[in-house]
């Protein structure tokens, strides 16, 4: 969780009205794959992480903020998270957007995903301070 907050530590000022959400990869216990929110907001952290993996089938993904569920100017990272096959997803904070909140995790939840909520939310939340304080 640590290089996901940093990553997202890193784009963070860069990313338009999106918070700055880091996300890692981690598979066999090696790095598979990392990114986060681009430029200007999109692709989302997720997405970048994805595009940086060759294979994520199985992998645990570390996500400094709950992947967003709702279509905005991009579709649900949760979707894509599913169809990637990844087994685990770490959280480090809840998205208080009432579009996302808390259905992200119910669908990750659903699809079988082993859900862990809180490791870094003190950090993820300091980062993301000035998209937190619009909800």
């Amino acid at each position: 969780m640590n290089i996901a907050l940093d990553l997202a530590r890193a784009q963070n000022g860069k990313t338009g009205d999106n918070p700055s959400v880091g996300c890692v990869l981690v598979k066999g216990g090696r790095i598979i794959g990392h990114g986060a929110t681009a430029a200007g907001g999109r692709p989302h952290g997720e997405i970048m992480a994805l595009r940086d993996c060759p294979d994520p089938q199985g992998a645990a993904a570390y996500v400094t903020l709950e992947p967003c569920s709702h279509y905005g100017r991009s579709g649900p990272c949760v979707d894509v998270l599913i169809a990637a096959g990844i087994s685990k997803c770490f959280i480090a904070a809840r998205d208080p957007n009432p579009l996302v909140n808390g259905q992200g995790i119910e669908r990750l939840q659903s699809a079988g995903i082993t859900v862990t909520i809180g490791d870094g939310g003190a950090q993820a939340r300091e980062i993301m301070a000035g998209f937190l304080a619009r909800f």
